[in-house]
C-alpha cells in the first residue's frame, strides 16, 4: 500500500494503519445528495455498498450480491408490511458472519430481493446493532462505534417494534404544530428532510385535502400497488431538542403509522442505545 521509501517508518506506519482498521471505532459514510447514508460492509466475505437504513427492518440483500451468499431455498420467512400498508411476504435467511465497522456480527437474518440498484447492494437495518451502541455524526460523515458508553442531557425516548426478533423498527413521540403528539417511525433510508403523515392526520389539522396536490406512485416491489400522497405544509414539526418550521410534508395514503421522519432533522451528531431504547442529541 505504501512505497518503500523508509523501510522502518514505513514498517511502523503500516503496522499502525492495520491495527486501526483491525480495530476501527469509526467508518465514513458516503452521503448522497438525497440524504440517503451509503456505508461498507463485508458479508460472508464479499464487500458491498448499503444504504444504512433505520426503518428497513432487517437487512436485505439485492441481486447479483444475494446469488453468492449461500442458500438458494430456505422454508423460513416474514410477512410484514411497508409504510403503505404493501404486504409483503420475504424468504429469510441467516449471515454466518458479517463485518461492520471492525466488529463482526454473527448468525444475522436478512432477505433477498431481486432488484438492482446501480452502486448499492441492499439495506444494513437495526436488528444486528441491538447489543452494540452508535453514533451517526453527520458533520464529519461517520458511523461511531464508541468505546465508552453514551450519555447527553439531551436525551430522546424510543420505542422498538419487532417481529421474533427477526426484525428491528425505531420510533419515537413528536409533537405537530406545537399541540399534537403523534408517534413516528424513524427512517434514515427515508433520506434528508422526509416527512410523512398519516392522511388521518388531515381533519385533525384542519388542512382540506382538496386544496392538496395529489401524486401517485407505483410500488418499486410490485407495480400492481400504488399509493396517493398528497403535498403540503404544516406549521411546525418538533422534539425537546429540534423544531422545523413550516415543513414541507407528504399525508400518505394507508400508511400504517401515524408518521414517518427522516433522522437528520433530530441532531448533527445523534448516539443510538436501542437496548436502553434512547437516542443521544451530542452535538
Amino acid at each position: 500500500m505504501f512505497i518503500k521509501s523508509f523501510i522502518k517508518n514505513t514498517t511502523v506506519t503500516a503496522s499502525l494503519a492495520f491495527s486501526s482498521m483491525f480495530f476501527a471505532q469509526k467508518m465514513p459514510m458516503s452521503v448522497l445528495p438525497s440524504g440517503h447514508l451509503v456505508v461498507k460492509a463485508d458479508i460472508e466475505g464479499k464487500n458491498g455498498n448499503f444504504i444504512f437504513d433505520t426503518g428497513g427492518g432487517i437487512n436485505l440483500f439485492l441481486g447479483n450480491f444475494s446469488k453468492g451468499l449461500g442458500p438458494k431455498e430456505t422454508y423460513n420467512y416474514l410477512t410484514a408490511f411497508r409504510a403503505t400498508g404493501e404486504k409483503m411476504t420475504i424468504p429469510l435467511f441467516k449471515s454466518k458472519e458479517i463485518v461492520f465497522n471492525g466488529k463482526k456480527f454473527k448468525d444475522t437474518w436478512y432477505a433477498t430481493h431481486d432488484m438492482e440498484i446501480k452502486g448499492i447492494d441492499g439495506l444494513i437495518s437495526l436488528p444486528m446493532l441491538y447489543d452494540t451502541e452508535f453514533i451517526l455524526n453527520y458533520t464529519t460523515n461517520e458511523l461511531i462505534f464508541p468505546k465508552e458508553k453514551l450519555s447527553s442531557k439531551k436525551a430522546m425516548d424510543i420505542q422498538l417494534s419487532t417481529n421474533a426478533d427477526q426484525s428491528l423498527d425505531i420510533t419515537t413521540y413528536i409533537l405537530l404544530n406545537n399541540k399534537y403528539k403523534i408517534n413516528v417511525l424513524l427512517d434514515s433510508g427515508a433520506g434528508k428532510d422526509s416527512f410523512w403523515l398519516s392522511e388521518n392526520l388531515m381533519k385533525t389539522l384542519g388542512i382540506n385535502k382538496e386544496s392538496l396536490q395529489v401524486m401517485e406512485k407505483k410500488s418499486e416491489f410490485n407495480p400492481d400497488v400504488t399509493t396517493k400522497f398528497y403535498k403540503g405544509d404544516i406549521g411546525s414539526i418538533s422534539t425537546s431538542f429540534a423544531t422545523v418550521e413550516k415543513p414541507g410534508v407528504f399525508f400518505v395514503e394507508g400508511l400504517i403509522y401515524e408518521g414517518k421522519t427522516s433522522i437528520n432533522w433530530l441532531g448533527k451528531k445523534l448516539g443510538f442505545n436501542l437496548k436502553e431504547k434512547k437516542i443521544y442529541i451530542l452535538d
